[in-house]
């Protein structure tokens, strides 16, 4: 039998001499078969050009597969991407979908035509954007129509599904444990050039008027930017901050990133001061080398794994329900993850005066 519509599950069971129920797991990736009879049953399937449930769907919603799009600069920052791609990766797989990484470049700088040549792929058909916030691109995608995801991105007209940590926690959190702690004069080092990172500055200026601090801008924020660094520069910007007086009063810092905690760390140390002896600090996103910097970082974890694994089953369902034809009665899912606090040795109470 050689037919792809004519073999059925009974048939595949039958070839590979196991039961229905064996061959139904072993099709849907579930446990519970011996590895013996699971190359049987898979054998079996492809002798008999088999084709599941799964790869019906993708066809009667016209996807051949999924481009995973993310922006050429962030694909350079495996420390936080790599292992959102990796879930990506793993949960397309397990559901039988094929991918392929796309890098785009800003709307100013050509990205437009280049998600137009990824939309109009005949091969591809379903999009999940990683880090995405270049609301041109963002909004092509979504008027393009075709089954799609934001992961660590936000869809401001609500007609993509979007999987993003929950940022404006993370930052109230991160704050609140430098607060838990005794500090009162914490300074928060970012680059707010993202929405993600807006969010985590919200959630800080809530925590410090919230414990009755108030939330001076001008005196509570070192803005990376408006300084002239980026986010890899954070060891330069604070010896400049301290340089200029603005680090007197100040006992803790509360960084929008492992990445900034890292440069913080590292130009307070240079210029004579101990962490978490002079100043307490908090980072966020819980990246490998956050273990092992010196001294190790208390931080507030995100499960990039899980985000890639989440929005890729938003973005399986949303095929399936393509195939069905109800996409258009499903509304649009934002999904916000939860963070945890990954305590380890930066913190400690407030240096005495």
């Amino acid at each position: 039998m050689s037919d792809t519509h004519t073999a059925t599950l009974r048939d595949i069971a039958e070839a590979a001499g196991v039961s229905v129920a064996a061959a139904s797991k072993v099709l849907n990736n579930r446990g519970g078969v011996s590895e013996e009879n699971r190359q049987r049953v898979l054998a079996a399937a492809d002798r008999l050009g088999y084709q599941g449930r799964s790869a019906r769907a993708f066809q009667r919603a016209g996807v051949g597969s999924a481009a995973i799009v993310i922006p050429a600069a962030h694909y350079s920052d495996s420390l936080f991407y790599e292992d959102i791609i990796k879930g990506v990766l793993e949960e397309c797989a397990a559901g039988g979908l094929s991918v392929e990484v796309r890098l785009v470049t800003p709307s100013n700088e050509g990205g437009e035509a280049e998600i137009d040549d990824i939309l109009a792929d005949p091969d591809s058909g379903a999009v999940i954007a990683i880090g995405l916030d270049d609301t041109g691109l963002v909004a092509r995608i979504a008027d393009a129509g075709v089954p799609a995801v934001l992961i660590n991105g936000m869809d401001r007209s609500m007609r993509i599904d979007c999987v993003l940590p929950d940022n404006w926690s993370a930052g109230w959190l991160a704050t609140q444990q430098l607060l838990a702690a005794g500090h009162r004069n914490i300074m928060h080092v970012t680059l707010p050039h993202r929405l993600t990172m807006q969010r985590r500055l919200e959630g800080f200026g809530t925590a410090m008027t919230e414990a009755g601090l108030g939330f001076d801008p001008a005196r509570h924020v070192l803005n990376l930017g408006e300084m002239g660094f980026d986010e890899t520069q954070g060891r330069a910007a604070v010896i400049a901050a301290h340089k200029a007086g603005r680090l007197l009063d100040v006992t803790a810092f509360f960084c929008s990133s492992d990445m900034v905690a890292f440069g913080v760390m590292q130009g307070l140390q240079s210029v004579g001061f101990a962490v978490p002896d002079d100043f307490s600090i908090i980072g966020i996103d819980d990246v490998a080398l956050s273990g092992s910097s010196r001294p190790p970082l208390t931080t507030m974890r995100i499960d990039r794994a899980e985000l890639g694994r989440a929005g890729a089953t938003l973005l399986l369902a949303r095929i399936t329900n393509a195939a069905r034809g109800t996409n258009a009665a499903r509304g649009t899912v934002r999904m916000n993850m939860g963070v945890e606090l990954v305590t380890r040795a930066t913190i400690a109470a407030p240096r005495k005066p």
